[in-house]
């Protein structure tokens, strides 16, 4: 008896879901209206599911917090950001910008895995080039290397806009791709001594250029191997920066490109912005997103 009247129940319920979608499809009924009187299911955030697990991080919420901090800001910027399961998000990630030194990231990489027998003069190029963003080291390595190695290590890393030419420092890079980039790191380089030498370099960069990205995460006990780049631009400065963050089992890359940013401090101050969002306000409970595991 008590089994049939619950199955009555839900059917009443069922059906008063239905006329209530009908009745809004022939516009009789108010969507507004029917969410007030009951008429819709009521719905639930991730934490009420049962069964939900670990959302990507950072969720929604601080992707829009970032957006709404660089709205504030002057010059053009562009962030994103990615968990290594193909999900990026972000603002305008997709526009193409001159790499100045955040190139140099592509470099090291393409170096390591065609070059494993280096000379102490190659290596030390290596250090100057990722630690202080030496000009002439990057130059003399690339001279060695060519454009052709950092097409292919593009092609490998799945980059969809980088374009270079005879000149290291006219390379053209997206934050999409550069996100894409720097969690492909260690796949790109096979070997170990290759991936725990890039890993020590992009994580001991000098600290007078460790601003920005590593000056947000680094607080918050987040292990950061970035490189940026910068130069004068014909509206003021380009200034960028990108890299990869890991923590207890999370791992993500972020990448913040800038131009016509008023001085250098100004866009160190609106990539820091733009991280201290990103990781500092991770959706709040209620926010309704999709559920996925961070595995």
């Amino acid at each position: 008896m008590v089994r049939a009247a619950a199955i009555a129940a839900f059917a009443v319920a069922v059906l008063a879901v239905v006329v209530a979608s009908a009745e809004v499809t022939a516009g009789r009924t108010d969507p507004e209206q029917a969410l007030v009187s009951g008429r819709y299911p009521t719905l639930h955030a991730v934490s009420d599911l049962p069964g939900a697990r670990a959302v990507v991080f950072p969720g929604p919420a601080a992707v829009q917090s970032a957006r709404a901090f660089a709205a504030e800001r002057r010059g053009r910027i562009a962030f994103a950001v990615g968990d290594g399961d193909g999900d990026i998000s972000g603002q305008a990630f997709d526009r193409v910008y001159h790499s100045a030194s955040l190139v140099k990231a592509m470099i090291l990489v393409a170096y390591l895995d065609r070059v494993p027998d280096r000379s102490a003069a190659e290596t030390a190029w290596l250090d100057g080039m990722i630690r202080v963003s030496d000009n002439y080291s990057a130059s003399q390595l690339f001279k060695r290397l060519g454009p052709g190695p950092l097409r292919d290590l593009a092609r490998r890393a799945g980059l969809k806009s980088f374009t270079i030419g005879d000149d290291w420092a006219g390379a053209r890079v997206t934050a999409a791709d550069q996100v894409r980039f720097f969690l492909a790191l260690d796949r790109l380089l096979p070997r170990a001594a290759d991936r725990d030498y890039a890993r020590y370099l992009l994580s001991h960069v000098a600290p007078f250029h460790s601003w920005g990205i590593p000056e947000a995460a680094r607080p918050l006990g987040w292990q950061v191997y970035f490189k940026g780049g910068w130069r004068p631009d014909s509206s003021g400065q380009l200034v960028h920066q990108a890299g990869l963050l890991e923590r207890s089992g999370h791992r993500i890359a972020i990448a913040v490109l800038t131009d016509g940013s008023p001085s250098e401090s100004y866009a160190h101050d609106t990539i820091r912005g733009v991280a201290e969002h990103l990781l500092g306000r991770a959706a709040q409970p209620g926010v309704l997103m999709p559920i996925r595991s961070l595995g």
